[in-house]
């Protein structure tokens, strides 16, 4: 390995270019596929309702929401004025989002890496459970991919060139990674600790960039301090009724958290096996390019933000009492396929010419082949909402509404999934009452409900409770009619999704 192509030096600018056209085009080839992918392989968008859930959160426009701040569900209802809301752009959406993530990181690995090093960096990605059957489910834990990234890209930056632009940019991302989720804060923490810490980035503190970045952070977070402090904190302390409480299943969750991020790292040998020969006279892994990044301030930097954010974040699980997840292991994932490349001695690397491109064409069509049979398998177990009739039951209930009524639907409320995905799927887009407390809806008013009226869905609590909860809602209750909505095709379930649906009518 040359000077220009060690660890701590970017590569020539012909290089360069040429890493550019392949990692443009397997970024494409990442977009174009996992979406496709996630389409052909689910019925609906994801088990939880994350992802109508934060549509239906976006379109409110607030500075933050009951559970989470407020960045992904903005991105959400941004995209959506822009591509139909239908499941194929909410996966492009996903995909585009780890996209921007890839591209940062291939922007960091041009510091340590050759150019096969970096086409192979981008091409691990697409192996990556975290990166993609993880992240198809876009909320707050798979929107900091691409924050993470951009905040640790503009951190080498403002190490390297000490430029005021690269310290503002700095402090925005790192503002946006906690407005996608306070989870964010141990990649603040690391990095942090490591300006602290190394001797050669120590100085940068003593100029006015440290506190550019501070300010610009400050700036971009302030609105939502204040909606915090407006609120009680009604997020932290969404946040800290997480979890069962009992110390022995946070103490149990701490310790499957980095079993969990070994398993999702493991697909990635599928790339990187192919690799090897028999008798190539090389180490089973190259542990000295690890040892090597350490030689410089950005390299030790990616050291400290991929071992220090993982221990934080099981310190600060175990400190709160909160079981860490592992789907929290995600946005590591920006950082960790650094180390599992050098794990390939360098110049091995340079056949990833020949081996990427067969490996994602094999891995793409083994996933393509199987996804019928994913979707099918979803259908039949009917695990969380994976076969409720969500697109059916929006349409039927706007119909409902439409015919009685001859207006736009414009609240609906009950189930909170169900109230979600119409809210998602409805062509009139109507606010959804979350948990049917206008507490948590601020952008719906009572004098709205009285107004405007809406529909109530009663799907799993008693119809006597429904009543209840319209009455309370919308102030009376002027029809209850029984809603039948056929089941999905391959459904493990009843042929109808039976509900009942009450309605307000508008004021005339």
């Amino acid at each position: 390995m040359d000077s220009r192509q060690s660890p701590g030096n970017p590569a020539s600018d012909g290089r360069h270019e040429t890493a550019s056209l392949a990692v443009s085009l397997i970024i494409v080839i990442y977009v174009a596929f996992w979406t496709l992918q996630a389409t052909l392989s689910s019925y609906n968008l994801d088990t939880h309702g994350d992802m109508v859930e934060n549509f239906a959160w976006g379109i409110g426009w607030q500075l933050g929401y009951y559970k989470h701040p407020p960045f992904f569900a903005w991105t959400s209802a941004l995209w959506f004025l822009v591509f139909p809301r239908a499941n194929a752009f909410y996966y492009l959406l996903s995909t585009t989002s780890v996209a921007i993530a890839i591209w940062a990181m291939w922007r960091i690995s041009t510091r340590f890496f050759n150019r096969d090093q970096q086409i192979l960096l981008v091409a691990s990605a697409f192996f990556l459970p975290p990166l993609t059957f993880l992240a198809q489910n876009y909320n707050a834990t798979s929107a900091m991919l691409p924050l993470w990234a951009l905040t640790f890209l503009f951190y080498l930056r403002l190490i390297e060139r000490r430029s005021a632009l690269d310290a503002v940019l700095l402090g925005l991302f790192a503002a946006l990674a906690i407005l996608a989720k306070y989870h964010s804060i141990v990649l603040l923490m690391a990095i942090a600790a490591h300006g602290l810490l190394d001797r050669q980035v120590r100085p940068l503190l003593s100029t006015r960039l440290p506190w550019l970045t501070v300010l610009a952070g400050a700036l971009a977070l302030a609105p939502h301090l204040m909606w915090m402090i407006k609120n009680d904190f009604v997020t932290v302390r969404y946040a800290s009724q997480q979890g069962s409480g009992n110390w022995s299943d946070a103490i149990s969750y701490a310790l499957r958290f980095p079993a969990a991020a070994v398993l999702y790292a493991l697909p990635v040998f599928l790339l990187l096996i192919p690799h090897r020969s028999p008798g190539d006279a090389q180490p089973l892994f190259a542990l000295s390019q690890w040892r090597a990044l350490g030689q410089t301030p950005q390299g030790r930097a990616l050291i400290s933000v991929t071992v220090l954010a993982p221990l934080l974040t099981i310190a600060l699980g175990l400190a709160l009492n909160a079981q860490v997840s592992s789907l929290w292991a995600i946005p590591f994932f920006v950082f960790l396929p650094f180390f599992l490349v050098t794990l390939l001695p360098a110049n091995l690397a340079a056949r990833q010419k020949f081996v990427v491109p067969i490996m994602m064409a094999i891995y793409a069509a083994s996933l393509l082949t199987l996804a019928p049979w994913i979707k099918e398998r979803s259908l039949q177990q009917a695990r969380g909402n994976s076969a409720t009739p969500l697109d059916a039951i929006a349409e039927t209930v706007q119909a409902q509404w439409r015919n009685a009524t001859g207006k736009p639907l414009p609240i609906v409320a009950g189930d909170n999934m169900v109230a979600n995905a119409v809210s998602f799927y409805a062509p009139d887009r109507p606010y959804a009452i979350q948990q049917s407390s206008l507490e948590f809806t601020p952008w719906v008013t009572e004098d709205d409900t009285r107004k405007k009226g809406g529909a109530y869905i009663c799907a799993v609590s008693p119809i006597e409770e429904c009543r209840a909860k319209t009455m309370e809602l919308f102030g009376r209750v002027d029809v209850e009619r029984n809603l039948e909505v056929p089941a999905v095709a391959g459904a493990n379930a009843s042929p109808v999704w039976n509900a009942t649906l009450l309605m307000r009518y508008p004021e005339s």
